[in-house]
């Protein structure tokens, strides 16, 4: 009877399953890695980038703006003190325009609401061609203001607050209702009066979306409650940003028949006067002249190529009481309320740039550059899973693109010699 033979200890033993050694599951892991990576290097762009470039719900912006700081162009104001004196005066001055731009709800991750508050203040005078503080007492002053109404030594111009809910990605208003929660656009001109709605509002204010259009865009005045083209005027450098250039007209509107603020508001729409008061000679200068406020302005700004945000601005406001009709001897006769050019001082400038160079970073940081090495390391890793995993195939693929070296001497076109058979 044939003895059994015990298999040697080296031999493999067929009933045991073969495992992968560390060594066979490194191209494998590479090749796995290199398509992932690669798969990171589509899906970042497309995906991810896109929630970076929206309005952040974290806006919060403060811009302040100057007029009349040059001695040799100053701004011009009505003294509102001399509503109670026999004539209007006009004062020289510097202003300050200081508005701050703040993310509040409704917002979720599709829409934001934005409320905006702006002031212009008199920062000094010129009372009789001598400097004074803005809130210097003058002929007029002592006489007590009406209920509710700041003295008319207050430094305060003007003063607005609008609210308005935009869509993140375009910049736009988004009005409609989400989730049951309607969308906000209403301005408000005077602290004592309601709020008035802007139902049909269009175009930019505040911010522009990233990569900005520079045809087709309009801008909404917050004043006049108008929307306007915003000409594309050029490109320029602000902060060491790129940016593109928009003017923006707005045409001469009657604020009181529009209802843009109060006629016992600040400014006041509607002023009733001696027409002695308001200059106008001829006929009995003692009639009653009633004159509304007109504003017209030109705005320039300067917007980041890359990220929307504006970064410069400049303002020419120009605000006048005039006395409607045609048919009368009053008709046409005018007095300026302001009369001003405002500017981004330089400190807000920087900040703006520096706001606009913190939103683009992360984009240009995952749009860009963590794509780019992803796609790069992930090809790498795909071809050093494949030598690692298939040697052979690899081998034989060098072996067969590998250039032949022929001998030295011998003729391109010569074939080897035949064997020659055994006689």
């Amino acid at each position: 009877m044939p003895e059994a033979r015990t298999p040697s200890p080296s031999s493999p033993d067929p009933s045991t399953p073969s495992r992968f050694t560390t060594a066979d599951l490194i191209g494998p892991t590479l090749i796995f890695l290199g398509a992932f990576l690669i798969a990171v290097t589509i899906a970042l762009p497309t995906l991810f980038v896109d929630r970076l470039r929206s309005i952040p719900l974290s806006t919060d912006q403060t811009t302040v703006s100057t007029a009349g700081m040059s001695d040799d162009r100053h701004a011009q104001i009505l003294d509102r003190c001399s509503l109670n004196t026999p004539r209007a005066r006009l004062l020289d001055a510097t202003l300050v325009r200081q508005q701050r731009v703040v993310a509040v709800r409704p917002a979720d991750s599709r829409r934001v609401t934005l409320q905006a508050g702006a002031s212009v203040q008199a920062d000094r005078i010129w009372l009789d061609g001598k400097e004074a503080e803005s809130d210097a007492a003058r002929p007029g002053s002592d006489v007590a203001p009406a209920g509710g109404a700041d003295a008319c030594t207050s430094p305060t111009v003007s003063a607005v607050t609008d609210r308005i809910t935009l869509n993140r990605r375009s910049a736009l208003p988004d009005l409609g209702a989400v989730d049951g929660a309607r969308g906000n656009s209403e301005i408000q001109y005077d602290a004592n009066s309601a709020p008035v709605a802007a139902s049909d509002r269009r175009g930019y204010t505040y911010v522009l979306p990233f990569d900005p259009p520079t045809s087709g865009a309009q801008y909404f005045d917050v004043t006049t409650r108008r929307t306007v083209p915003l000409v594309d005027a050029g490109q320029s450098q602000v902060g060491g940003r790129t940016a593109i250039r928009y003017r923006a007209d707005i045409p001469d509107t009657d604020l009181a028949a529009i209802g843009s603020g109060a006629p016992d508001g600040t400014p006041a729409t509607r002023i009733t006067r001696p027409a002695s008061w308001f200059g106008i000679t001829g006929g009995d200068p003692g009639r009653q002249v009633t004159a509304t406020l007109h504003h017209r302005a030109r705005w320039d700004i300067s917007v980041d190529a890359a990220t929307g945000v504006i970064l410069d601005e400049r303002v020419d406001v120009e605000q006048t009481y005039r006395v409607a009709g045609t048919d009368t001897e009053d008709a046409g006769a005018s007095l300026t309320n302001l009369r001003a050019t405002f500017g981004f001082d330089v400190p807000t400038q920087r900040a703006m740039a520096d706001t606009a160079s913190s939103l683009a970073g992360p984009v240009v940081l995952w749009g860009r550059v963590v794509p780019l090495i992803a796609g790069i390391v992930g090809v790498l890793a795909l071809i050093a899973g494949a030598v690692l995993t298939f040697p052979g195939r690899w081998q034989r693929w060098v072996d067969d693109h590998r250039p032949r070296r022929r001998g030295r001497g011998a003729r391109p076109d010569a074939r080897p010699e035949e064997p020659q058979g055994s006689s």
